[in-house]
């Protein structure tokens, strides 16, 4: 290694990109996934070694759907070390993965996904984006990871929140291109000087699925805290966008669920053992919301058919769907697949629902197409081979 060779840091190279995005470099082309892809043949946008006899089909051309011949021409390769290790690759990974198969289809209506169900990767859709691009879903998460990265403070994520929201740091392009309503107010109440836990909604109204879409890291994080530890480090993460005792309680409640994953019980053992904790520790800050979790903690949930679940941006609709599509799922990719054909906000019930997949089945469950065609993949990897020491104490 030559001596003046610099190694910038995730925050710098996110602030490369930033800049050069801004100056004018483009990240969309004519067939961007083809330009990836190992059957690529430079010069010859009309054939490759799949469509070689034969032209591209319409949709590989014009890239909207998936092209079932994609393979990355760049893979990353991830080294898994012991089992703790595939559950975090895993879980991150896989929100991520879910995030970017969602993104092109956010807000379709479960009749269009029904008539024209997802099978693999698309591209563009809702937000006209790339291949493999991930949301506010992602950012925030990994917001969150970078400051746990650092030595957690409720401060360093607040400042990640801003910095994502203004700078365009944490994204994709060096742009945000989706982010709620009520995330959008706590940050702007941020930089106002607002104490960051006193920045989340605390109405009714305020109970979207905001702080569940990224509170995941919490579990690994705070595994080894004592109940009441853990609550408080959730409710304080869940605040910094959304602080009314509904979201507080969902947080709280994935949060256990992920952990009675990662200690390897079984899908119906985690959910009854997260039940228990919920009525051990919650009853009395949170009894008056035991209602909207009627469906959940009394395990109805597992048995309801698709028509009965909702799959809206709604708090409550989220976490009853990401626990319905687990439980009827055989797989990483069934679960996923399952998640976004349900319509409505796909990404981050994708996201919300691939995360707990990617523990329980493991890293090497997630489809290697997908994995290797999300975008940043390479510093996704640098910051959780961080966070995977970081929370190895």
């Amino acid at each position: 290694m030559h001596e003046n060779y610099k190694v910038n840091s995730l925050i710098e190279r996110w602030n490369v990109d930033v800049q050069s995005y801004r100056s004018g470099a483009k990240t969309l082309a004519s067939v961007p996934q083809c330009e990836t892809c190992t059957n690529y043949i430079r010069g010859n946008a009309l054939h490759c070694n799949c469509y070689n006899s034969e032209r591209k089909p319409k949709y590989v051309l014009f890239p909207k759907k998936e092209c079932p011949a994609y393979y990355n021409n760049s893979p990353i390769n991830l080294k898994i070390q012991n089992d703790r290790e595939n559950k975090i690759y895993g879980g991150l990974f896989g929100f991520c993965v879910g995030d970017a198969l969602g993104v092109p289809v956010e807000f379709s209506t479960r009749e269009e996904r029904e008539k024209d169900p997802i099978k693999e990767m698309r591209a563009y859709g809702t937000y006209h984006q790339p291949f493999g691009t991930w949301s506010d879903d992602t950012s925030l998460t990994i917001c969150l990871i970078d400051a746990i990265n650092r030595g957690y403070s409720i401060k360093k994520v607040a400042e990640n929140f801003v910095n994502f929201y203004e700078k365009g740091y944490f994204t994709p392009y060096g742009d945000v291109f989706d982010i709620g309503n009520s995330t959008r107010n706590a940050i702007i109440e941020i930089c106002a000087g607002i104490s960051p836990i006193e920045c989340g909604g605390r109405a009714e109204i305020d109970n979207g699925n905001g702080s569940l879409m990224r509170i995941l890291p919490i579990a690994f994080y705070g595994k080894k805290l004592s109940g009441q530890e853990l609550i408080q480090l959730t409710e304080e993460v869940s605040s910094l966008t959304h602080g009314h005792n509904r979201s507080k309680l969902a947080c709280i409640f994935y949060v256990e669920f992920a952990i009675q994953i990662i200690l390897g019980y079984e899908k119906e053992k985690a959910l009854d053992r997260t039940i228990d904790f919920i009525n051990s520790n919650c009853v009395k800050a949170y009894f008056g919301e035991f209602e909207n979790f009627k469906k959940i903690l009394s395990k109805k949930i597992v048995n309801l058919t698709k028509d009965e679940i909702k799959s809206s941006g709604y708090v409550i609709d989220t976490l009853e769907a990401v626990l319905w599509t687990f439980f009827h799922a055989n797989g990483y990719r069934d679960t996923i697949l399952k998640a976004i054909n349900l319509g409505g906000d796909t990404d981050t019930i994708a996201a919300i629902a691939g995360g707990i997949a990617g523990i329980y089945y493991g890293l090497n469950d997630i489809p290697q197409e997908w994995l290797q065609s999300i975008a940043k993949k390479e510093e996704l990897y640098q910051m959780f081979e961080q966070f995977c020491v970081v929370t190895n104490t």
